[in-house]
Order: structure tokens, then C-alpha cells, then sequence
């Protein structure tokens, strides 16, 4: 169960309790379901009864525990706390968790977009080599957000590098130390130097990292470096990991079983971790894309690659020696291809390619 399928569902049982006489409100648009801050406060929370509670004209906590009734009562959902003055926290059951790595492999290249997208990615505008630096981060996160609008079906504007755009200064740094343009040797003043150092992926991947408003230092050395202390080449390198993980499964003859994985099987922490963060994916967009703000999405990426290398440390995917492969090594091949996936779409919004080799 996605966070998505939660939010429809809690708006439902808001219907069911309208119907029932329960309630004498309106059916929200729009439910909001969010992750919690602390771990121990269940997989998802919910301040719907906040939010009906003055329509209703009932305390908070009674909405919420009428919410809560007909919540507990759902397959998905394996227990539901009233916190605080109203505040669902709700936890789903081990199963439910687990679709949600088949949610993504099923709805695959469009999984992160809005419903009412056609399917039709935008492609992100080359930006030309003789750029200065800030002018080709205003470039890049424009072409960024653009994309992002396309992905949710807003309305964009026909020129997608808005020229309106104003951002904080750019600074090179190498190793840590200043560089002073255009005193020193090797200093860069073009888009395209930049590029012709790191790749085009990496610059571009940095020029969208940080806020447009917030002054961005490039170090020279971190950008070129492959470690993931580089967040571009972490979040890149889980995307080509996974790849040969995939291709070693293979060999070993072991195929991804979208429909019959046992997901149910995902109980270790870091799988629930992983699952987790990968749901998060179109709130995700839909909030940067809404904020033009294609840096939520960057970290975002870093933050599922983060929590993919401790799930890929902590868990083994594939049989080892004559060991034969059970359903918990289906239902992590079929995890580890759901962050592949969600790997290579959120780098697709940012302009950036998703290698299948490093």
C-alpha cells in the first residue's frame, strides 16, 4: 500500500462514515499522509481529523477516533494510535508494505508521475557550453522544474529556461581551496569547461543539488571524485549496482516475478526502510514540482541510494554456493528492482542519464 492508496483510503472511510450518519462534513480532495518523524509513531501519519473536526463540529479526537475505527478494520493496516490532539499514526502490515515495491515495478517509467500524465516524458534542453556558471544553473534547474510540471501535468511556460530566474552566486572551490577565476590555471568560467572536468551528468546533477537562492560551491575535486562522499555519483552508482545485481540474478537463472514475489517476506528493518522511502517518490514530485524546486527531488535520490546500500549490506539478494533461492531472495530482487526504478525516474526529472555500468 503506497501512500497514495492510504490517502484514497482514508478518504473512503471519510465517505463510509458521511453515509453512515457518523459524520456531517464534505469529502476532502485531498487527504494528506505523510511519513512520521520518529520511527517508533508507525509507517504513516494523518491530521484528517484536524482538518474536519471545526466542519464537523466535533472535537478533534472523536473524528479521529471514528477514522480509527473503520481504519482498523482494513486488511493493509495492522494497527492505528490516536496521538496528540487528533493526529493519526498508522501501521500497515508487513504484506501491505511489500506492495508497494510491486506497485512500482508494475506502473515502471511512469511510477512518480501524476495521474492525469500522458506518459510522455519531456527531455531536458541541452544547455550550451558557452554558459557561465550561474546562467547554466539557472538553465538547469528551469529545464529541472519544467520537466517536474510536465511529470504532475501543470501548466509550464513555453520558454523552459526562464530567463526571469534570479539565483545566489556560484563559487569553485578545489579541495577546499578558493579558486579565483579567471586568475588561476584551471579555473572555469563556461558551463563547458565544467563539463569537459566532471561529465555533464555531474555538473548538471550539482547545479540542481542546492536551492536556487543559496549560494552553490563546486569543488572541483568532489565533483570529479567516484565515492559516494559525491552525492551525483552515489545516487548514480546504487542505479548502476542494481543493474548488475539484475544481470548477476541471470546468471544464476533467477528471474523477476512481478506478480507471484512474496512480498510478504520483507520483515528485515532495512527492507522496511527501503520500501519506505520508495513510496515517497510522487509526493515527492508533486511538492518540487509545485515549489520549482528540483533540489527536493536530488536529495530525495540521495537519501533512497543511501538507504538502498545499507539494505543491500544488511541483506542478502541472491543465493550464495549451492544454497537454492527461496521467496525472501524473490521478494528482494523484486525490492531492489523497485529502487532501480524509482532511481532512474527521479534522475530522469533532473536531466540526469541513470547508468546501467560504473
Amino acid at each position: 500500500m503506497t501512500p497514495d492508496d492510504l490517502a484514497e483510503t482514508v478518504r473512503g472511510i471519510v465517505g463510509q462514515l458521511i453515509a453512515d450518519g457518523e459524520l456531517d462534513v464534505v469529502i476532502p480532495a485531498v487527504v494528506t499522509v505523510e511519513r512520521p518523524r520518529f520511527f517508533d509513531h508507525g509507517d504513516y501519519a494523518t491530521p484528517i481529523a484536524l482538518r474536519l473536526a471545526r466542519s464537523a463540529r466535533r472535537p478533534p479526537r472523536e473524528v479521529a477516533e471514528a477514522v480509527a475505527g473503520r481504519l482498523r478494520q482494513e486488511r493493509a493496516v495492522a494497527g492505528v494510535d490516536v496521538a496528540g490532539s487528533g493526529f493519526l499514526n498508522i501501521r500497515l502490515a508487513g504484506g501491505a508494505v511489500g506492495e508497494i515495491a510491486r506497485t512500482i515495478v508494475r506502473t515502471g517509467g511512469d511510477y512518480g508521475r501524476g495521474s492525469a500524465a500522458d506518459g510522455r516524458a519531456a527531455l531536458a534542453t541541452a544547455i550550451p557550453a558557452s554558459a557561465t556558471l550561474a546562467s547554466a544553473r539557472r538553465a538547469a534547474v528551469a529545464d529541472a522544474s519544467a520537466m517536474l510540471l510536465d511529470a504532475v501535468r501543470h501548466p509550464q511556460p513555453p520558454d523552459r529556461c526562464d530567463e526571469a530566474m534570479v539565483g545566489a552566486p556560484v563559487s569553485l572551490t578545489r579541495g577546499g581551496e578558493p579558486v579565483e577565476a579567471p586568475v588561476q590555471v584551471g579555473a572555469f568560467l563556461t558551463i563547458g569547461e565544467l563539463v569537459d572536468a566532471v561529465s555533464a551528468d555531474a555538473a548538471r546533477y550539482w547545479l540542481v543539488r542546492v536551492p536556487l537562492n543559496r549560494a552553490l560551491t563546486l569543488d572541483l575535486d568532489l565533483l570529479a571524485r567516484q565515492t559516494n562522499d559525491n552525492p551525483a555519483f552515489q545516487v548514480r552508482y546504487a542505479h548502476a549496482r542494481i543493474c548488475a545485481l539484475l544481470r548477476n540474478a541471470g546468471e544464476l537463472g533467477l528471474s523477476l516475478d512481478v506478480e507471484d514475489a512474496e512480498v510478504s517476506a520483507l520483515t528485515h528493518p532495512r527492507e522496511g526502510d527501503l520500501l519506505l522511502a520508495l513510496g515517497e517518490l510522487p509526493r515527492v514530485v508533486q511538492t518540487a514540482a509545485g515549489r520549482r524546486a528540483p533540489y527536493r527531488v536530488a536529495r530525495y535520490l540521495e537519501e533512497v541510494a543511501g538507504t538502498y546500500h545499507r539494505f543491500h549490506d544488511a541483506c542478502r539478494v541472491l543465493p550464495q554456493g549451492d544454497e537454492q533461492a527461496g521467496a525472501r531472495n524473490g521478494a528482494r530482487l523484486l525490492l531492489a528492482d523497485a529502487t532501480r526504478i524509482v532511481l532512474a525516474n527521479g534522475l530522469r526529472l533532473l536531466g540526469v542519464s541513470a547508468p546501467t555500468r560504473m
